[in-house]
């Protein structure tokens, strides 16, 4: 069992309000003997599903999502200024 902590940042885009949002995740992955690879996510220390499978907007609890590279959201703020 191999065991490894990886940093990832994403941007977020609501399709159905027009929230945007960006979250850095604290990721323990697990690559089992049989290779499966298991990844717990964590958001300020808390434990939280993984971003990437169903994620929700927090302003509308829309499903609409789209997912972006990190930076995405605060450069369009600045060119919105």
């Amino acid at each position: 069992m191999e065991k490894d902590h990886v940093r990832r940042a994403y941007s977020f885009a609501c399709l159905d309000c027009g929230h945007g949002w960006e979250n850095t995740y604290d990721i323990d992955l697990t690559v089992e003997d049989d290779a499966q690879i298991l990844a717990v996510y964590h958001l300020d220390g808390r434990l939280v599903p993984s971003p990437l499978q169903s994620p929700r907007c927090p302003a509308c609890e829309g499903r609409k999502i789209r997912i972006m590279r990190p930076g995405r959201v605060a450069s369009a703020r600045r060119h919105e200024t």
